[in-house]
């Protein structure tokens, strides 16, 4: 099977990648921007570079994102041509925005998966309380737009969990398959410095919003402080938030001379938290994966209370460390933890289910090791490269030979 993978970056699709040419399970190439071939080419196979179109200053704001993607799909159609006079393609399965398929499509007879996290925003969905801006409502449509064009003009679309596939209209759900990524992480001792008879709370995600718990996660915090004052809460994530809205009610509520940098600092100024060292609560920014990794092992249980969420990759990254996780009951979440066989869950905004179950973690850690023993051993049975990896090869050679059959 010869697939050609499309993606802007790597990350999504690389995994895979690698997996499939190191075993020898099919011939993929990875089609990326020509910085990031640069970048990469003498560590990663089968890397082809796309060109990028410069920014246009006269853009329509509404639509530049739409244009910039549509520069970038006639670059791709080109670099695809120009691979095509050296080898046959089987199969093209592209990001849906940094692969952008749209002037793929009957342009050659290749079949085309495109890979959606979600829809739109509103779809996706954000904190009530930090409401979406008009500026990006109207470009959402556009988003939004673009996302049902490409599951009606693919051969299949892939989402990565039974909850993205949901928030598509019913109509459309025949067309798209769930399959979360495949991981390949390897332990390492850790080296982050925790403090000596302290029980370690920690909190993870990509960035530190409402939308991805990171306000919750503060205010459970405060609530368990005060029953197990010998409890240090450490959060990872980058104070820059990139799926909600956090950073508009700033600017809409703070005139620029007393406005908070971030939304963390927001959070902390209005609880009345400090950071520090010998501080209840720390904040770690890491300038690498290695010392991420090393953070997520130092931490003696997880709190998950994701508010919004398609298929957070950070989530399994504390599972495929064996972490005791509490997690809120939404979104894909319940996909993944299996409430007392992996992992514990409870509704979002039930307080005294999280300090509860906390406490009792706090107390007897011992008596809950078989959440983070099941966490380990089902991530590698359900989410681990060599698991998923022919899952992915039978998707792609079902849409193969319904493309051969005629069948769309």
């Amino acid at each position: 099977m010869r697939i050609l993978f499309i993606h802007e970056g790597l990350g999504q699709f690389q995994t895979l990648h690698e997996h499939l040419n190191n075993e020898g399970l099919a011939h993929s190439w990875f089609l990326c921007t020509a910085g990031v071939y640069n970048a990469n080419k003498d560590k990663i196979p089968n890397l082809v570079p796309f060109a990028v179109a410069g920014e246009n200053p006269n853009s329509y704001f509404y639509t530049k994102n739409l244009e910039a993607r549509i520069q970038r799909s006639f670059l791709i159609k080109q670099a695809i041509g120009e691979l095509l006079k050296k080898t046959g393609i089987d199969l093209i399965v592209a990001h849906g925005s940094g692969g952008f398929p749209l002037q793929l499509f009957d342009e050659f007879d290749i079949p085309i998966i495109t890979y959606i996290e979600f829809p739109s925003f509103g779809h996706h969905g954000h904190d009530p309380k930090y409401p979406q801006p008009d500026y990006a409502t109207f470009r959402d449509k556009v988003f939004e737009m673009t996302s049902y064009h490409q599951v009606l003009k693919s051969d299949l679309v892939i989402v990565p969990s039974a909850y993205a596939r949901d928030m598509f209209p019913s109509c459309l759900h025949e067309r798209i398959v769930p399959q979360m990524e495949g991981f390949d992480i390897t332990r390492k001792p850790s080296t982050f410095a925790k403090e000596e008879g302290v029980f370690h709370i920690g909190f993870s995600a990509r960035d530190l919003s409402s939308a991805k718990g990171f306000e919750q996660f503060i205010l459970i915090a405060k609530e368990i402080l005060k029953v197990r004052p010998q409890v240090r809460f450490v959060f990872c994530g980058a104070p820059k938030v990139l799926y909600s809205y956090e950073e508009a009610f700033l600017q809409n509520n703070f005139p620029v001379e007393s406005r908070p940098e971030s939304f963390m600092q927001y959070v902390l100024q209005r609880e009345g938290i400090t950071l520090g060292e010998g501080a209840s609560f720390q904040h770690v920014s890491f300038a690498g994966y290695d010392d991420f990794a090393s953070y997520v092992e130092a931490m003696d249980m997880f709190l998950y209370p994701l508010q919004f969420g398609s298929a957070n990759w950070g989530l399994f990254e504390l599972l495929f460390r064996g972490k005791k996780i509490v997690a809120s009951d939404r979104c894909f979440v319940p996909e993944v933890i299996r409430h007392g066989y992996n992992g514990l869950l409870c509704k979002y905004d039930d307080m005294a289910s999280w300090v509860r179950y906390a406490t009792e973690i706090i107390d007897a850690p011992h008596s809950f090791a078989h959440l983070g023993e099941n966490a380990l051993a089902d991530a590698h049975q359900r989410f681990h490269i060599r698991k998923v990896a022919p899952r992915y090869l039978s998707i792609f050679d079902t849409v193969i030979q319904r493309r051969k059959l005629g069948v769309f």
